[in-house]
């Protein structure tokens, strides 16, 4: 007879009443089968705590022995398990690696250090160490544990949380963290007329992740029971509350830092203020950003002393910089059978796109659309960049997220029958030049195309590498020949630097083709598809069922009501099995609309040092570094 348990305690007091015989099948926070078998081995036998150090267990599990075998003992098994990764810290110092200085390389900078106002992954690989949400994300998977809330729980339909904050803890300046401190950030995010949420920056994923700002949005109120209790109160139920609040993005700034640097903060001068492992030390742009471990971390000091975020844009001379030992770790490469490296794949919760503007005439017809589909081999890009790592996609879901299709049939590369295509939406000798549909306006309100302008059809490159896209630029050549194949001719286009080319995206001014991606935050399909495609907080006036979808500039001005209605209704409904044939059901219609086109989802390698232990890479959210263990 097998059991499955939710939680070990419960399992615990299973055994000792003789009412299973052992442990098979169950894996706890991050411990493997044999370990965890282990540990119910060495408390039954009354091992002491010393013993444990010749078990071959590592620090993290020894640091919990202690809390297991008082339950044992005491036959209180009511108490849930203290999280390995913060007890880690009361283990014997030794054991906790020597510190020194860990570098990683990276192919681009950070935009900005105010994660709420960021979208891109080389920021939030930064604020990841230094700022913490109230949840974050179980090691190694995608579920919600807490961080800064001990717990939060919700009312019997959904739409009050309240959570529980951890007491004793000290933002990086002195400032207390507690109630006061959420309310501050909360409140900054959500109301456009907050003295600190400024007119000149964008607060883009609060939008679509909290569905709009001011009274158009699910949050109505964060209020405060005490110091350390907040009450969430939400306008309808949230499936994915607590995935949600565990993001980077929602992570939890001094409100002092901020009040101090106003629009500054997050800016290399300023930095970030937060509660987290790491505390921030400089930020030279172009060229590096170094944060130190946090002596006073309320999980335990980090094992090394320092990070160092190291820029070096051309692929080739980061991973030399690898091999020659001037970093210890990047994204994207392989080992080559090094015996001095070694590959550890981040699962692929990604998506690399390429893009349509709808306010190119020409790419306004489905059959053009098409056309680019059918043009781009995409198993080819596959083979050519991303090795054995790298799958085509056929939906903007990656097969790793609930939600994803298999049944979609995907658009098979086929040029004779992309270039019929062109033919009959009336362009048989192919397409090179393009049509704008109405005016584009600059965020100045400065026509910059006016409709009726006929432009050269470009296809925009990232200029950065990204797990989606390592070798943008390359990617970009080979598409464009590809493309051309079938008569489709575009001018590839370098748009500025990283905040740039995220600026132009923003305001709908990537006219053309353009490439980008998406790294799930949450492991939700809603971060995927609502934050895409879903209502946004103009959208929401009146009732649910009132609502429009608007043509959105950071998507391309493209909207779909059918698929925002659907979206909506998976965002609300709390039932997994309903929401995933939701999201099947989208997935088939941006499919079927073409919508956009889906490139490849990338088991993201990072390639490390042979030196280096103890990093934690996440599906979702920042890395964990605080475990990071660099020999001699």
């Amino acid at each position: 007879v097998t059991i499955v348990f939710d939680t070990l305690p419960v399992e615990l007091e299973y055994m000792k009443e003789g009412l299973v015989d052992g442990l098979v099948g169950q894996k706890y926070w991050g411990w493997g089968y044999d370990t965890v078998q282990m540990i119910y081995d060495k408390i039954v036998e009354g091992a002491e705590y010393e013993d444990w150090t010749d078990s071959g267990m590592d620090i993290v599990t020894m640091a919990n022995v202690d809390a297991m075998a008082e339950a044992w003992e005491t036959n209180d098994f009511t108490k849930p398990l203290p999280d390995p990764f913060v007890e880690a810290a009361e283990a014997p110092a030794e054991a906790m690696g020597e510190g020194g200085t860990f570098i990683f390389g990276r192919g681009g900078d950070s935009v900005q250090l105010d994660p709420a106002i960021v979208t891109d992954g080389e920021s939030f690989r930064v604020t990841g160490q230094c700022l913490e949400p109230l949840y974050q994300y179980e090691h190694g998977t995608t579920k919600p544990v807490p961080a800064l809330a001990t717990e939060c729980t919700p009312n019997e339909d959904g739409t009050e949380w309240t959570c529980k904050l951890r007491e004793g803890v000290t933002f990086h300046d002195g400032t207390d963290f507690n109630a006061d401190a959420v309310i501050f950030n909360f409140e900054r995010w959500r109301f456009t007329d907050h003295p600190y949420h400024f007119e000149a920056q964008v607060f883009e994923y609060y939008e679509y992740m909290w569905g709009g700002f001011d009274d158009a949005g699910i949050i109505s109120e964060v209020e405060k029971i005490d110091d350390y209790t907040v009450k969430f109160v939400l306008t309808e139920p949230l499936a994915p509350f607590l995935a949600n609040l565990a993001m980077d993005i929602f992570a939890i700034s001094s409100p002092t830092a901020i009040e101090g640097a106003g629009e500054d903060y997050g800016l290399p001068a300023v930095g970030c203020v937060g509660t987290g492992p790491f505390k921030f030390v400089e930020w030279v742009e172009g060229d590096h950003i170094t944060v130190a471990a946090n002596d006073d971390y309320w999980g335990g000091r980090p094992t090394i002393d320092e990070i160092v975020w190291r820029v070096i844009p051309d692929d080739s001379a980061r991973f030399l910089a690898l091999k020659a030992g001037d970093i210890h770790a990047l994204e994207q490469g392989t080992a080559d059978a090094d015996p001095d490296l070694y590959v550890d794949p981040r699962p692929a919760m990604n998506t690399g796109y390429l893009a349509f503007n709808y306010k190119i005439e020409e790419f306004q017809d489905p059959l053009v659309r098409e056309a680019v589909a059918h043009a781009i081999n995409r198993q080819g890009l596959v083979e050519a960049f991303y090795g054995p790592y790298g799958e085509p996609a056929s939906n903007f879901l990656p097969p790793l997220i609930w939600g994803h299709n298999d049944a979609v049939e995907d658009w098979a590369y086929d040029p004779d029958l992309s270039r019929q295509l062109l033919a009959d939406a009336g362009f048989p000798d192919g397409l090179s030049e393009v049509t704008i549909a109405e005016d584009m306006v600059d965020a100045e309100g400065n026509v910059v195309y006016a409709a009726g302008d006929k432009i050269p059809l470009k296809l925009y490159y990232m200029p950065v590498t990204r797990f989606y896209y390592p070798s943008p630029k390359e990617i970009g050549e080979a598409m464009a020949a590809d493309l051309a194949k079938s008569g489709i001719v575009t001018e590839l286009e370098l748009a500025g630097d990283w905040p740039t080319y995220l600026g132009l995206r923003r305001n709908g001014l990537l006219v053309g083709l353009y490439m980008l991606g998406w790294g799930g935050d949450n492991g939700d399909p809603d971060n995927f598809l609502n934050y895409f495609f879903g209502f946004g907080g103009a959208d929401r006036e009146g009732a649910p069922e009132d609502w429009v979808k608007s043509p959105d500039p950071r998507e391309g001005f493209y909207a779909n009501q059918e698929v925002a209605e659907l979206l909506y209704q998976g965002a609300t409904n709390p039932d997994q099995a309903e929401r995933q044939a939701l999201y099947e059901q989208v997935e088939v219609l941006l499919h079927d609309d073409v919508a956009r086109l889906w490139i490849v989802h990338n088991n993201t390698p990072l390639l490390f040092s042979s030196k280096v232990s103890g990093y934690i890479p996440q599906p979702v959210g920042a890395d964990y570094y605080e475990f990071t263990v660099i020999e001699p």
